[in-house]
């Protein structure tokens, strides 16, 4: 699955936030037009999609991007509240991948949904006719709560035991690992929990610890709070899961987007929150640079991930269909979201760096994977 993922790596410093940039997270406060751009999906980046929104149609495109959320009403008129493009609201990045491939129409004959934000590249079990355009990375962690048992940093050979609920790789008998295990004195087992199925960020952090099960092991909490069954959400720690209604809080481990966490926490574009939830640090290394930028270039490849706007193909090279071109690109570095830079206000390069993520600079933003 790694080799599916870029490798290519830019850090970006994190500049002071603009006027005007602030959290969004909202759908459209206007109905978008059949011949406007819609983007679904993705958690993980759908603040970023929201500022995107604002700062593409400043510039007056004959094409508009909207973008709605992965979480909200149980459905959305993604277009002219025509009927036809009443959908599921998908979330994550394998149900907005999903609902693209639908290729549901207006009555006019123009897509319902035009974009899949993805934090992931797209893969064979999503079908084909895809074609998915880079433009950022991120870094993935694992958080836990403060004033608990947890210990501020794991190697990945520990926390592939953990999501394996083995330490027989650590040299015990095959139960579930404990805190006393990786350095830690509480002999409770640690509680791995996972956000809910079409996350994007799960599936990668998954293959990153390189886990080969198809069903989660029982000492998972998968997707679900163990306290009332409320939907884990990812990137955010406000779910009963990791508050005081749940009694085990104290020994929880979650996937985290180090880019959200730095929307959340630090440049204040992501309305969601981390709650009581802390970053921790893999094989000695922090997430975070001293500036609470992601620390893509500290580690290496290991862990960092490429974000993705996911199309149907146009069948041909270059793959991305001419009416989404002005914003992704016709080639390498010629879309919206990859000219400017970090420090030019207004541009992609800028809204991604204020979201928390790394742009990536460079002929490779805006390649394409196509299937």
């Amino acid at each position: 699955m790694r080799a599916l993922r870029s490798i290519a790596v830019a850090g970006a410093a994190l500049v002071t936030l603009a006027t005007g940039i602030g959290a969004a997270s909202a759908d459209p406060t206007v109905t978008p037009a059949t011949t406007d751009i819609v983007a679904v999906g993705s958690d993980t980046i759908q603040s970023l999609f929201d500022q995107f929104s604002t700062d593409y149609n400043a510039t007056s495109p004959t094409h508009k991007l909207y973008s709605y959320e992965a979480t909200g009403s149980s459905t959305i008129t993604t277009k002219n509240n025509d009927a036809n493009c009443t959908i599921t609201r998908p979330n994550g990045s394998g149900a907005g991948i999903s609902q693209l491939t639908q290729n549901l129409k207006t009555a006019d004959g123009n897509p319902c949904v035009d974009i899949g934000r993805a934090s992931r590249n797209i893969k064979s079990s999503d079908g084909t006719g895809l074609a998915a355009v880079q433009f950022a990375r991120d870094l993935i962690t694992y958080s836990y709560s403060t004033g608990g048992h947890a210990v501020t940093n794991l190697t990945s050979a520990q926390l592939t035991a953990i999501f394996n609920c083995s330490d027989a790789t650590l040299g015990g008998t095959g139960t579930p690992v404990t805190w006393n295990e990786v350095g830690g004195t509480s002999t409770d087992a640690i509680i791995p929990v996972l956000p809910q199925a079409s996350s994007g960020t799960r599936s990668t952090w998954l293959a990153d610890l390189g886990e080969t099960w198809t069903t989660p092991p029982s000492c998972i909490v998968n997707g679900a709070s163990s306290v009332d069954s409320s939907v884990i959400e990812e990137n955010e720690g406000t779910n009963s899961e990791f508050t005081s209604a749940n009694a085990s809080v104290s020994d929880v481990i979650f996937p985290f987007s180090a880019g959200d966490y730095v929307g959340e926490v630090y440049t204040h574009t992501n309305s969601q929150s981390p709650g009581n939830l802390v970053l921790g640090s893999i094989n000695s290394i922090a997430p975070l640079t001293a500036s609470n930028t992601i620390n893509v270039s500290g580690f290496g490849t290991a862990y960092i991930r490429t974000l993705f706007a996911v199309v149907l193909s146009s069948g041909a090279s270059p793959w991305v269909p001419t009416y989404l071109q002005p914003l992704l690109g016709a080639s390498n570095n010629t879309g919206w979201v990859c000219k400017g830079s970090a420090t030019t206000v207004g541009t992609g390069p800028y809204d991604t760096t204020q979201a928390g993520f790394a742009p990536i600079t460079g002929l490779t933003c805006g390649a394409v994977t196509h299937q």
